[in-house]
């Protein structure tokens, strides 16, 4: 039997209902399920389920069970600590509605690095499950003695002779605890906690008072505090009240300030991390403390009237298990973990790792990527996920499989996701909505400038995806992406600079427009000479691929005869029978100078770039800029391969797609017509990669006017 508990939260914990869903769906939990659910509003099919769960029969369960999914609760780890029972943390977050904060996220961190496991997708519960047998260490909630020493020293016993702890259940109780050495000085000492099978069995001899529970989003529970700790202050009227914490505390600890004059101190918890808490903060607006205690230097820094007092616990880290493993099999199911980044690197090595899965003897109905812990890819990455998905369709037509293997996303990030709809690989990968749920390791934060700049960024490109999917006012998400393309990416991904900036797209705007200008005046002698010489449409619309292979559709001013595309394989290619050129590049780079498809008139227009001045329109929707790399076709780009590498920083073919197209670049300006390697092709995008700047492409577009009237540059 697994045993799956999320504790007595107020708030329901969905996400981790649909994760034991899907892994029954999957088969790989085939074990009877118990779960203790809360205030969760789906669960699984074919299930035992309990609400509320007392401490003696959540004991007699953990004692049956296999093993334990747990919620990170602050005392849950330590309570499980009591059985020799294999169990995993899954930590709540507010970005899922699951709790008021991302404080379980912070404690999740400190637990990990102690060497508990710790879920934060669904692929660590389906590993964990698979390695049940990881060895893990004891989380470390015993006896507090620096802070004990503290506080003997500022709040002696003998000048502070009535004590009262307030504090919640569970973790905050066992904090309080290891406050033991210290508060026991004290003869007159009362408490008030939740009323739980452990608090009884603890307090049997102590004077303590219950508190209403459950206290989060509850007004009448809150009432009741109050009036509780008005009837418990004005009767014992303690000299020193201290607190570990919770949302309970806040009442009392305001009472004791206001009514009794009491010295309130609080001592924030130990995985308190990034910030204060909720009660912390409300309590500190109040002024109702007189010393807040922390236990994280990062938290100290951003609040100078608090006292920083370490936890004593500053050993090597434990952070073991899950991270570690990158392939995991459950029968005909077979799971691949990718990096933080899948960038160049990674991308060759997840390629590498997948074909040698799918060369495995064991024949995989389905193979999941997880991408949990993926916050960023590039082109790189796109062309390692388009590469898996190849690899496995050969394996299948090899083997002879009469049903294709699936192939599945999990736990995708947002910042993918928005790659991935931008590209419309969305449409090809079948991407598990019920994974979408993972919960990344907290981040310290960034400098309040570019936090706010993110947030701003963050806030625009949500109006946008809002917007574009309503009729008449999608009309605005147009006028966004108009100005500011870049709009559609989410503001986390790290795209080359040039995709980012406004001057550039400003200078798009401006230059289109008096390209368009010239096009249009152009445009009818074009049109009644192109339309004498041959049948056929005057424009000609190619599909290419736009940044990070985004499709897009390219006009020209048609230079060739009107079934140019079916003729196209009788015609030479160059590439190919040049001494540079190999049979392995010459689909990722069509070239014949004595092209028999060409018009009279398409040879006067390719000679003079005329052909290309459609393409203004491109630049001014947006799909690509007055200076780029080559735009190339989706067949060049089905033969771009990942283990070719280029300049010192090991860049793939797919590199050239970090950034977008344009009309004119390197490759234009330093000889487009004597082009003779798709390596030369390479060099010249990639070199504009990585010396792009305004000025540069100024300098680039003044050249461009400069040897289109220089008729000896075989630029043109």
């Amino acid at each position: 039997m697994i045993l799956v508990t999320v504790g007595t939260e107020q708030y329901p914990f969905n996400a981790l209902m649909d994760w034991i869903s899907l892994l029954m769906k999957e088969g790989i939990i085939t074990e009877e399920v118990t779960i203790q659910y809360g205030a969760a509003t789906r669960l699984p099919d074919d299930v035992k389920v309990s609400k509320v769960m007392p401490e003696n029969q959540f004991k007699k369960n953990v004692e049956q069970a296999s093993a334990v999914i747990a919620h990170c609760g602050e005392g849950t780890a330590l309570l499980l600590e009591e059985f020799d029972k294999p169990y995993i943390l899954v930590p709540r977050t507010a970005q899922f509605h699951e709790h008021v904060d991302d404080h379980q996220i912070e404690m999740a961190d400190d637990l990990e690095n102690q060497g508990i496991l710790i879920a934060r997708s669904p692929a660590d519960l389906v590993k964990f499950l698979k390695l049940i047998t990881i060895p893990h260490s004891s989380p470390s909630f015993g006896e507090d003695s620096p802070l004990c020493e503290y506080l003997s020293d500022r709040y002696p016993s003998q000048d502070y002779r009535k004590i009262m702890l307030v504090c919640s259940s569970g973790g905050h109780f066992k904090a309080m605890q290891g406050l033991s050495q210290y508060w026991q000085q004290f003869e007159q000492r009362d408490w008030i906690t939740f009323k739980t099978g452990t608090t009884q069995s603890e307090l049997k001899d102590e004077k303590a008072y219950w508190a209403h529970s459950p206290t989060n989003r509850n007004l009448p529970n809150l009432v009741r505090n109050l009036l509780l700790a008005i009837r418990v202050f004005s009767k014992k009227r303690p000299a020193l009240t201290i607190s570990t914490g919770a949302g309970v505390a806040v009442p009392f600890l305001v009472a004791a300030k206001y009514l009794c004059r009491s010295q309130v101190v609080f001592v924030e918890s130990k995985t308190r991390i990034r910030d204060l808490s909720l009660s912390a903060r409300l309590l500190r607006s109040l002024r109702a403390l007189d010393l807040l205690i922390v236990r994280s230097e990062e938290i100290a820094t951003r609040y100078p009237e608090s006292v920083y007092i370490p936890t004593g616990n500053d050993q090597p880290s434990l952070k073991s298990g899950l991270s570690n493993v990158q392939i995991t099999s459950f029968q005909d199911t077979a799971l691949i973990s990718t990096p933080k980044n899948i960038f160049n690197p990674e991308a060759r090595r997840l390629k590498e790792n997948f074909r040698e899965l799918c060369q495995e003897d064991e024949s995989f109905r389905k193979i999941i990527i997880d991408m949990s812990n993926t916050e960023f890819i590039d082109s790189s990455g796109i062309g390692a996920l388009i590469s898996c998905l190849k690899i496995l369709r050969q394996t299948d037509i090899q083997s002879g499989k009469t049903e294709t293997t699936e192939l599945v996303l999990w736990s995708v990030n947002p910042q993918v996701i928005s790659i991935l709809k931008m590209t419309n690989l969305d449409n090809i990968f079948y991407i598990e909505p019920s994974t979408r749920t993972n919960r990344l390791p907290s981040r310290k934060s960034q400098r309040s400038e570019k936090r706010q700049f993110h947030r701003l960024a963050t806030i625009f490109h949500r109006l946008y995806h809002f917007l574009i999917g309503i009729p008449i006012l999608c009309v605005i998400a147009y006028v966004m992406y108009f100005l500011y393309p870049a709009i559609e990416l989410d503001p986390r991904v790290p795209v080359h600079p040039s995709v980012r900036s406004f001057p550039k797209r400003i200078i798009d705007i401006f230059g289109s427009l008096v390209g368009l200008t010239i096009t249009a005046i152009l445009f009818i002698p074009l049109a009644i000479a192109i339309k004498l010489e041959s049948h056929g449409s005057v424009l000609f619309k190619q599909k290419r691929a736009g940044l990070m292979s985004k499709p897009f559709g390219i006009w020209k001013f048609r230079s060739m005869v009107k079934n140019a595309e079916m003729l196209k394989q009788k015609v030479t290619n160059q590439i190919a029978d040049s001494a540079n050129g190999t049979d392995a590049n010459s689909g990722k780079f069509f070239k014949n100078s004595n092209d028999p498809r060409v018009t009279g008139v398409g040879k006067i227009l390719r000679k003079t770039s005329l052909d290309e001045l459609p393409q203004f329109f491109n630049v001014l929707v947006g799909d690509m800029s007055l200076v780029g790399t080559r735009p190339p076709t989706f067949n060049e780009v089905g033969l771009y391969e990942l283990e070719n590498e280029y300049t010192d920083a090991k860049m793939t073919e797919w590199s050239r797609l970090d950034v977008k197209p344009g009309m004119t670049g390197v490759w234009q300006v330093n000889g487009r017509s004597s082009v003779k390697s798709f390596e030369e092709v390479m060099e010249f995008d990639l070199a504009y990669k990585q010396k792009w700047s305004l000025q540069y492409d100024l300098l680039l577009i003044f050249k461009t006017i400069a040897v289109l009237f220089n008729r000896r540059n075989s630029a043109v």
